[in-house]
């Protein structure tokens, strides 16, 4: 998609969740999470490219000792659907005896988050937490797995900003934005 595209698709989206409304959803989160690895010494292990924002506005609420890594595991390879996931990326530190927290943008049907926690846990970590800033409810296929801790819900809707793509653009917006289906390349 063209960026003369996005940006018609971008006029027609609606904000599902603003700026306010995602800050305080990733504060609330924050918080939760914090209660569960802040003794640990966590990995916090950012999927790429997606949770990288999760993950920076994560960073903000915690103050606790913690390492930071990253991996590139994406299900989508710029396309809307697919289950393979294809791994650009794997963790540079030891995850041996370490409690990983995976972050990443959006819960939809579990593929990825699947697959880097079986690698993780392969890896030899203690515990995988996941943490996601939405979950998509709907009715399509599912891995068998589900998120820990998700800052926020939203129907089976295209949504981009916060860290996610609207067909590679968009990421950086602060809201949530929803665009209609036959919009979505879907």
């Amino acid at each position: 998609m063209q960026i003369e595209q996005a940006l018609d698709v971008h006029n027609e989206s609606k904000i599902l969740f603003d700026a306010k409304q995602v800050e305080q959803a990733i504060s609330d989160i924050a918080d939760k999470v914090a209660v569960e690895i802040q003794d640990q010494f966590p990995v916090v292990l950012c999927v790429m490219n997606g949770g990288l924002f999760m993950t920076g506005q994560l960073m903000r609420f915690w103050d606790f000792p913690l390492t930071i890594d990253y991996v590139h595991a994406t299900r989508h390879r710029l396309a809307t659907l697919g289950r393979d996931v294809l791994w650009k990326a794997y963790p540079q530190n030891n995850l041996k005896g370490r409690h990983i927290v995976i972050v990443d943008d959006i819960f939809d049907q579990g593929y990825t988050l699947e697959e880097v926690k079986s690698y993780c846990m392969k890896q030899g970590a203690k515990k995988c937490t996941s943490v996601f800033l939405i979950r998509k409810t709907h009715q399509r296929k599912k891995a068998d797995i589900l998120a820990d801790f998700v800052a926020l819900e939203c129907d089976d809707v295209y949504v981009y900003g916060s860290g996610m793509d609207l067909h590679s653009h968009f990421r950086n917006l602060s809201g949530v934005h929803a665009i209609p289906a036959e919009k979505s390349g879907r």
